[in-house]
């Protein structure tokens, strides 16, 4: 059996402030395999995109990971910054969630792009910037309207988007992690964004882990699904799988609070579906309670939820099927949304 591409067991992504050390991000483990598609959600202060930083060593100062983060063998997690940033930009890439800051202000769009090739290849710069060139062709910016010269700041938001992909994509990583790619877009850009990613994924088998609010982006782009909450995963499994059986309160509570899960819910008065709001707020990290972190926003809490954090177990155990949820009773709530 071929090992996984990206394999997390027990990492933790911990911050330290002051004499306290807390867990920013919890225990996860996750696998990806190479080609294969990985959807991550949840709210705001999940741990998403702490998540997608410890793969890409960029943790902001303070925080540092612990557990398992292997990739294609190697613990990124022991890895030098030297020895790392041979990883970084060559074998994983990111398409950062705001375009205008990842991109460098002072610097033509040719020569963003053209550098990662310099730098991990070797390339003389025209042999560089030829390849940049024919990258934005790729991402929808053909010559010679669009040439290497521009600046980030002579672009729209979804056209320095694109730049981005090709940035991300210049050196054919084998894991590309998208962090929220179409936020701030319309919904006409939206569209041309995830079909360009998807088009560029299927040609060239990059793995690919998104990380998004909108369940209908991951209901149609990726192979699997994570939900996290509070820093821990607490539902995964075939995208497919999850959304039918939706075995975690948390999960059904985002479904029923989006656009996506709405549309398919019966129509209330008036001809229009209804979006439910999830009572109360994530719990701050310095916060968390020593029991389900959802306990106090959940309308199915019992009272051994708040005795123990919830295992991340099978759902069920006679099945073939690999769906996971940290939740004392799923069986009790697994009924179509």
């Amino acid at each position: 059996m071929t090992a996984p591409l990206l394999r997390m067991v027990g990492m933790s992504v911990e911050l330290s402030a002051g004499m306290t050390q807390v867990d920013i991000v919890c225990d996860v483990d996750l696998e990806l395999n190479r080609g294969e598609r990985l959807g991550i959600v949840g709210e705001s202060g999940s741990g998403k995109s702490m998540t997608a930083l410890a793969v890409m060593g960029l943790l902001p100062q303070r925080m540092r990971v612990r557990g398992e983060l292997m990739f294609d063998g190697r613990n990124l997690a022991d890895l030098p910054e030297a020895e790392f940033c041979r990883y970084r930009g060559r074998r994983i890439a990111m398409i950062f969630q705001e375009p205008m800051t990842a991109l460098n202000p002072v610097k033509s769009i040719g020569a963003q792009i053209a550098e990662g090739r310099r730098l991990h290849f070797g390339e003389t710069r025209a042999d560089a910037e030829k390849k940049a060139r024919s990258l934005l062709d790729r991402v929808g910016l053909p010559a010679p309207r669009f040439n290497l010269d521009l600046y980030p700041h002579q672009l729209s938001g979804g056209q320095r988007q694109r730049v981005m992909i090709a940035m991300a994509i210049a050196c054919e990583p084998d894991l590309l992690i998208a962090d929220e790619p179409t936020t701030a877009l319309d919904v006409t850009v939206q569209a041309q964004i995830l079909d360009l990613l998807d088009d560029l994924i299927e040609d060239t088998g990059t793995a690919l882990m998104l990380i998004t609010h909108d369940l209908g982006v991951v209901s149609e782009m990726t192979d699997r699904i994570a939900v996290m909450y509070a820093g821990r995963v607490i539902e995964t499994g075939r995208t497919d799988d999850v959304f039918a059986r939706m075995a975690h309160p948390y999960a059904r509570g985002l479904f029923a609070a989006s656009p996506h899960g709405a549309a398919l819910a019966p129509r209330q008065t008036g001809g229009r579906p209804r979006l439910n709001a999830i009572p109360g707020i994530v719990p701050d990290p310095f916060a968390r309670p020593a029991h389900c972190s959802f306990a106090e926003r959940c309308a199915f809490v019992q009272p051994d939820c708040r005795r123990a954090i919830p295992p991340l177990d099978l759902i069920d155990t006679d099945s073939n099927v690999e769906h996971r949820a940290a939740c004392f009773h799923p069986r009790e709530r697994m009924v179509a949304p």
